[in-house]
């Protein structure tokens, strides 16, 4: 039965030039009896029969090589074929091209996975912490304890609201629509919007600069200026100011977000953008969770905008955000 389909195989490859072997067999034998009337054509009926069927077998025999590597290389890549001919060597080439770069692809999911995975288990680590906290507080109930409830309950909703924007990163293309954006505009509300937070601080916003429109996603931008402020104002004590301070650009405009706070050593700058990173001062602030930045700079990152942090301790934070201008 295998053989019968490898003959089909072959004959199906090869028919137009066994059409053509026919159609010029039939017509020398045509040319040879108008000639030669009366000549036997019985003779060289089957010689060119004999011949036809060589030249289908030999082409049988390379069809089986040919499907026989073409089953080795499905397996993956690193097969090493022989090739009998330049359209072989092609096909061969190709596939080895498809298998590294869906190989690459799948490498790149394994890693995204295996991120994933690491950021839900810390995620769950550090809420089943919270609800032990909060679960010793219930059972010695005193004032001090339901500060502390009330803290945790602000870590769990923190963690549970990191975790739905982590899972809302994979929809990122389908949630991202670039626009035209006032940038002072932007921050006034985002400014806006955390006022409680500078209140109860005690931290004074101060926005320099005027409009400047930037090429941007407004809600992500907006989630972006959120995260930054928000560490600006925590890491602040009462009384100080964060300056918020707009240079536009014919082709880049600056925005620089400077607190007056804590700073940052400098050992621990160059990781302050890793996944639940901390830091020195990071430890000593319960809040901390160390995705904030995280996700600054990956969704900077996919908006085209450049991040750039500088800080030294007892003097401050400074984030610089390089928008491509529309003027």
């Amino acid at each position: 039965m295998y053989l019968m389909r490898l003959l089909w195989k072959t004959v199906d490859s090869e028919r137009k030039a066994i059409i053509f072997y026919i159609l010029n067999t039939a017509l020398l034998l045509l040319i040879f009896n108008l000639v030669y009337p009366g000549s036997m054509i019985a003779y060289p009926t089957l010689i060119s029969l004999t011949i036809l069927a060589a030249y289908v077998i030999v082409k049988s025999v390379i069809m089986y090589r040919f499907l026989n590597s073409l089953d080795k290389a499905k397996q993956g890549r690193g097969y090493k074929p022989n090739p009998d001919n330049c359209k072989e060597a092609l096909a061969f080439g190709a596939m080895e091209d498809i298998h590294e770069h869906y190989n690459n692809i799948i490498i790149s999911i394994n890693d995204k996975l295996r991120d994933r995975n690491s950021m839900f288990s810390s995620f769950i680590h550090n809420m089943k912490t919270s609800l032990t906290i909060i679960e010793l507080a219930c059972d010695n109930p005193s004032k001090d304890s339901l500060e502390d409830i009330s803290l945790e309950n602000d870590k769990l909703k923190r963690n549970l609201e990191q975790a739905l924007n982590i899972l809302r990163l994979d929809e990122f293309s389908n949630d991202y629509m670039p626009e035209r954006v006032d940038l002072r505009s932007l921050i006034s509300r985002v400014i806006n919007e955390k006022k409680r937070d500078f209140i109860y601080a005690g931290v004074y916003p101060k926005l320099h600069g005027g409009s400047a429109y930037v090429y941007t996603d407004k809600k992500w931008c907006a989630y972006i200026l959120e995260q930054i402020i928000a560490n600006a104002v925590k890491y602040t004590p009462s009384g100080k100011n964060v300056h918020m301070e707009i240079k536009p650009g014919e082709k880049r405009t600056i925005l620089t977000i400077r607190d007056e706070g804590i700073g940052i050593k400098a050992e621990d700058v160059p990781r302050v953008f890793d996944l639940f990173f901390t830091g020195k001062n990071g430890r000593k602030h319960k809040a901390a969770t160390g995705i904030g930045l995280f996700m600054v700079k990956y969704i900077a990152k996919q908006l085209g905008i450049e991040v750039d942090l500088t800080s030294a301790p007892e003097k401050g934070t400074s984030v610089s955000l390089s928008f491509l201008s529309r003027l």
